[in-house]
Order: C-alpha cells, then sequence, then structure tokens
C-alpha cells in the first residue's frame, strides 16, 4: 500500500477520534454504513454535525482534514527502512598526523635506506643495514 494513503487513512482517523460528527456529513454516510455492517458503533451526531448535515457545509471538514493531512504528511522523504551497514569500514575519526616535509629533496642514501626497510619487513632475516 501506498504509504502517503497510510498516513492520511492514520490522519483521518485521529480526526475522527477527536471530533466524530465528521462522520454524520452526508459525504461520510458510505463509511459510517460500513463501519455499522462490520458492527462498529458510531457515536450519535451533536446539533453541530445535524445543522451542518442539514445545510451542507462540509468545506470547514474538508479544510480540517487538508491540515491534519499535512501534519501527518513525514516532513522528508528518507525512507523508514533499516539501513544494513555490516561490512562497511566507518570513517576516519583519528586527528591528521604530521607528515614530513614536502620541499625535502630525497637522496640517494634515503633510497637506499627505504629500499632496505621495505626489503626487511618482507624479509625480516635479511637484515638491514
Amino acid at each position: 500500500m501506498d504509504p502517503r494513503k497510510v498516513n492520511e487513512l492514520r490522519a483521518f482517523v485521529k480526526m475522527c477520534k477527536q471530533d466524530p460528527s465528521v462522520l454524520h456529513t452526508e459525504e461520510m454516510r458510505f463509511l459510517r454504513e460500513w463501519v455499522e455492517r462490520m458492527g462498529g458503533n458510531i457515536p450519535p451526531a451533536t446539533q453541530k454535525a445535524k445543522s451542518e448535515e442539514n445545510t451542507k457545509e462540509e468545506k470547514p471538514d474538508s479544510k480540517k482534514v487538508e491540515e491534519d493531512l499535512k501534519a501527518a504528511e513525514p516532513s522528508s522523504e528518507e525512507s523508514d527502512l533499516e539501513t544494513d551497514n555490516e561490512g562497511v569500514t566507518e570513517p576516519d575519526t583519528d586527528t591528521p598526523q604530521e607528515m614530513g616535509d614536502e620541499n625535502a629533496e630525497i637522496t640517494e642514501e634515503m633510497m637506499d635506506q627505504q629500499s632496505c626497510c621495505v626489503l626487511y619487513n618482507m624479509h625480516p632475516w635479511a637484515g638491514c643495514p
């Protein structure tokens, strides 16, 4: 079912709980009859509802329904689905580490030492001079 339609229905039911006279309008006759056929009870109409039904003033109720629907709609288009983050690497929150001098010139001796260290890490028995 369309989630927006469910939210509209939820808002309408909430409005009916707050003001059951809404159900006594001619427009809602089909709903009253269905609820009663299903064994439900509709509270009796108030004087206000009876006079509205007679004069067929349904515009205030329509505006109220629209306001309730707007209030019931989600404020964002985000989904209610849970996201499975299994296997997802969390972002690094450590403070940045100091790096070397980017303007330094690399010498042959520095490259030889680095190569030796890499070789030592791959083969510790090789030794590093």
